[in-house]
């Protein structure tokens, strides 16, 4: 194992995370999301997997959490049945479990493209018979880092923190935007190795391509498609907040901000998820008009949706010029997708993945040893059809929290909300071109937020009165450093 300069800040700020407590915990943790093209710690030993800055600080933030015997309860409360944690823990506890099981029973039944990287960082482009790697341990690893991070956040919104943590996603969503700004910046100037010190993970790194004149926005992470989807999600997030008039100012200037840079990432993942994300906000915001109470920004979003951005395809179509470079764009990114190199590799992933989940009847060939292109079919090939019962259960359940949470504190219902769209984004992004079933922290942090805040049995008055019933050793540690305002 090998530390890189990078690791030592993280390292530095884990430790003052257990010092300072939650809020400095979740700050961190929510910038650190951003950096997915980094590497806190280099492991050779693992086929050259490499730790990103977020997964090792989700070890510091728990370890604050269990320092504190009040948010420890809370964190272990969200997991209670029938909540939406008890599914999701239920979903990764099965997965582990797959890893080790499933991959030696069927061990040559069939063949894969394998998860498990090389000494640099490469993946096979071979199919070989079906067996154990090194992927089944880092990927158990992440999904237990994905169970520990939804469990505290959703602790945290139980007891309180809802708002801050809802502020530290804008924030990091106006970070996301900065950094595209700077990636763009640093490669119209030929700078680009500026970048190096958080593009130094084991991936290949797809930093400097052009797709029809137009640079490919990566951002801090190593391809636009993984930019993509993760923009897609603060945009959602945000513009939920901005409908419902939560925190609006702030999270309208992200929204304004991270809009346009989800168009020009030149992603085939964020275009589509993102046609199917709009469709929803249209929908929910027809339901505010036809029902009630609609309010000014849910008018202009249907205004801008149904009415200008048709209005403005048609303009376009007048300028020649403007109109054939959107054209190829549009021909290369979603109309020739599946005739290039890329699509050709992406489906015949997925034409073995769902093989295998048919060669292996249905019960899967375990966490990590299937590599596909869609979250779907890797569900379906890695953990079986159980495994795929159990995400869906999981997902039901938290948008179904939404639904009975109609009373109550009306910010924490529209922040849980918010938090549902940007996890549902996640979801849809993830079933276009996600290779694996880690869909990552930031899903963990969104749907953990949304647990929390939409929890039918807590409000953060209910929290405040239930933890002064306690002693003033499990108090002291939470109440202190439990946010006593409210942002708006």
């Amino acid at each position: 194992m090998s530390i890189e300069p990078i690791g030592f800040i993280v390292l530095l700020l884990g430790l003052l995370s257990m010092v300072n407590g939650a809020r400095f915990a979740i700050t961190t943790l929510c910038l650190s999301t951003l950096f997915g093209a980094a590497a806190a710690l280099q492991l050779p030993a693992l086929g050259g997997s490499s730790i990103q800055p977020s997964h090792l600080l989700v070890l510091f933030l728990v370890a604050a959490a269990l320092l504190r015997p009040a948010q420890t309860q809370a964190t272990l409360a969200s997991m209670a049945y029938p909540g939406p944690g008890f599914w999701f823990a239920a979903y990764i506890l099965f997965s582990v479990a797959s890893s080790f099981f499933l991959p030696r029973i069927f061990a040559g039944a069939t063949l894969v493209y394998s998860s498990a990287r090389d000494a640099t960082g490469m993946m096979s482009t071979v199919a070989a018979p079906l067996s154990p790697g090194s992927s089944n341990l880092s990927q158990s690893v992440y999904l237990l880092g994905d169970l520990a991070c939804f469990a505290v956040v959703s602790g945290l919104a139980r007891l309180g923190y809802a708002r801050f943590i809802a502020l530290q996603l804008i924030v990091a969503s106006i970070a996301c935007f900065t950094l595209a700004l700077i990636d763009i910046g640093t490669f119209l100037t030929d700078q680009s190795y500026l970048l190096d010190v958080i593009r130094n993970a084991n991936y290949t790194m797809h930093t400097a391509e052009t797709i029809s004149g137009f640079k490919r926005i990566v951002g801090p992470f190593p391809e636009a498609s993984t930019y993509g989807a993760v923009a897609l999600a603060y945009f959602s997030f945000t513009l939920m907040l901005w409908l419902e008039r939560v925190q609006s100012r702030i999270a309208g200037l992200a929204t304004l901000f991270i809009g346009p840079t989800i168009i020009l990432c030149t992603s085939t993942t964020a275009y589509i998820a993102g046609i199917f994300v709009v469709c929803m906000f249209v929908l929910y915001c027809l339901k505010r008009l036809i029902s009630g109470p609609a309010t000014a920004p849910h008018v202009t979003l249907l205004v801008i949706t149904l009415f200008l951005i048709p209005c403005g395809i048609v303009a376009l179509s007048l300028v020649p010029d403007a109109w054939d470079s959107i054209a190829g764009l549009v021909n290369t990114t979603l109309s020739d997708k599946l005739q290039s190199q890329s699509g050709e590799e992406r489906t015949a992933w997925n034409t073995l993945a769902l093989i295998a989940f048919v060669d292996t009847a249905t019960f899967g060939a375990g966490l990590g040893t299937v590599r596909a292109s869609s979250f779907i079919a890797a569900l379906l090939s890695n953990v079986g059809l159980t495994g795929t019962l159990l995400f869906a259960a999981f997902l039901y359940s938290l948008v179904r929290a939404s639904g009975r949470h109609m009373s109550g504190d009306r910010q924490m219902r529209t922040i849980g909300n918010a938090a549902i769209m940007a996890s549902i984004a996640q979801v849809a992004s993830a079933a276009i071109s996600g290779s694996g079933t880690d869909l990552g922290l930031l899903f963990s942090t969104t749907a953990g937020l949304a647990a929390g805040c939409l929890a039918t049995n807590t409000s953060p008055r209910r929290a405040t009165r239930s933890l002064a019933n306690r002693t003033p050793l499990e108090t002291s540690t939470s109440l202190m450093r439990a946010p006593m305002f409210s942002i708006r």
